[in-house]
């Protein structure tokens, strides 16, 4: 898998090469030439293959396992919200009504709301992200740290949410 650097990356690359190519062949005229189509053809070899695929592997399965977290909350939410067994409806009607109402004025209910809904769409984004194979590890990396962070958020929130639900109690 071919690897495009940054432009300003790339073109550093290409200009020390370029010296590099014209010093030795200064210094060894033929003999440098010579030298110089092997030394050349591994530089492109390196500087164009992806030398961390398995680490590149590793951290989209990471990301994957940190999206998975967030839409396991999603999907508690919407079972609670929508499940027709004898527990989620009890849930919501007696021990945590609250939890549905989108105009609550608790703060953590609030907060879980907005971190349903933002949480929704960054996992339609992040599909899409991570679809475009040209990502370098260290954007893989900032990806992972916003996806554990949400994750941890969104996870933070429903437990929160939930037990202010349940404090507030069917008649709040």
């Amino acid at each position: 898998m071919l690897v495009r650097p940054e432009p300003n990356r790339r073109l550093w690359i290409l200009l020390i090469i370029l010296a590099s190519c014209v010093a030795v062949l200064g210094i060894f005229r033929l003999q440098g030439f010579l030298l110089l189509v092997p030394i050349a053809a591994v530089a492109l070899f390196v500087v164009t293959k992806r030398p961390d695929s398995s680490e590149t592997l590793a951290l989209r399965s990471s990301i994957a396992l940190s999206a998975e977290d967030i839409q396991d909350v999603i999907h508690e939410f919407d079972h609670f919200a929508s499940g027709t067994d004898a527990e989620a409806i009890a849930d919501r009607t007696l021990s945590r009504p609250a939890l549905l109402d989108l105009d609550c004025t608790d703060g953590d209910i609030a907060a879980f709301h907005h971190q349903y809904a933002t949480a929704r769409r960054f996992l339609g984004r992040l599909d899409a992200r991570l679809a475009n194979p040209d990502l370098d590890v260290s954007q893989l990396e900032a990806l992972l740290q916003v996806t554990d962070l949400r994750a941890l958020e969104i996870k933070e929130t429903w437990l929160a949410a939930r037990q202010a639900a349940q404090r507030l109690g069917p008649d709040y």
